[in-house]
């Protein structure tokens, strides 16, 4: 508690700049709550499967019979001699398409894991600015509910010193009342006390009287009848 107006003033100094430090730190948090960026990454395309069907249609080579006669010799002589060359690209065409039909469904399934990524993240982002938006509005509202509590202390002690003071006020009187009866009370003993004294004189009084008066009746008997 303040013990003088210096103290008072100090603590109002303190509390003035408590409230702006309060009130920077609040303005720097609310400048610091996160957006959700309007242009979000989208996934990317999926994969182009548009030669997919010629190309497993297309891979094999398919050589046409030769002919008879002279021409068909010579294009059976022919395709002998270049059957590895034809071999070897089939088998390399073959190796193409098994690698891009093995190809596409993990394709398919990345570019389905990275969507889903994205939408988790973008819905994650979305509820912290959200959860950072609530936080300012909370600690906004400190302010008004500490001055509400202060108020209410304020009030409790004020009712409290009220009734203190009306206590104070009744134990006051009841003293007084008290002090007066026992002013009286002393006032009535120390009366008493004195007609107490003064009867006692008095009874004093009258025994030397009588015993005054005994002497001069002992010096005259009475004769009594015989």
């Amino acid at each position: 508690m303040p013990n003088s107006p210096d103290d008072l003033a100090a603590l109002k100094a303190e509390r003035a700049a408590a409230d702006r430090e309060y009130n920077e730190a609040l303005t720097r948090l609310d400048r610091a709550v996160q957006q959700l960026p309007p242009d979000f990454p989208q996934p990317p395309p999926g994969p182009d499967e548009h030669q997919i069907t010629p190309l497993n249609t297309l891979w094999k080579i398919d050589v046409p019979r030769p002919g008879r006669g002279w021409r068909g010799r010579f294009v059976s002589a022919v395709r002998r001699s270049v059957a590895p060359l034809f071999d070897q690209q089939q088998a390399f065409n073959a190796a193409v398409v098994d690698h891009v039909n093995r190809s596409v469904p993990p394709a398919r399934e990345t570019r389905e894991s990275i969507a889903s990524t994205l939408t988790v993240l973008r819905d994650t982002i979305g509820e912290l600015v959200r959860f950072e938006s609530l936080l300012v509005v909370f600690l906004q509202q400190i302010t008004p509910y500490v001055d509400t509590r202060d108020r209410d202390v304020a009030g409790l002690l004020r009712g409290l010193s009220g009734a203190i003071d009306a206590v104070a006020d009744e134990t006051m009187k009841r003293s007084e009342t008290m002090l007066t009866r026992d002013r009286r009370h002393e006032l009535r003993v120390s009366d008493l006390d004195a007609r107490m004294d003064a009867l006692h004189r008095q009874m004093l009084a009258i025994q030397q009287a009588l015993e005054k008066a005994c002497p001069e009746r002992d010096a005259h008997p009475s004769t009594g009848s015989g």
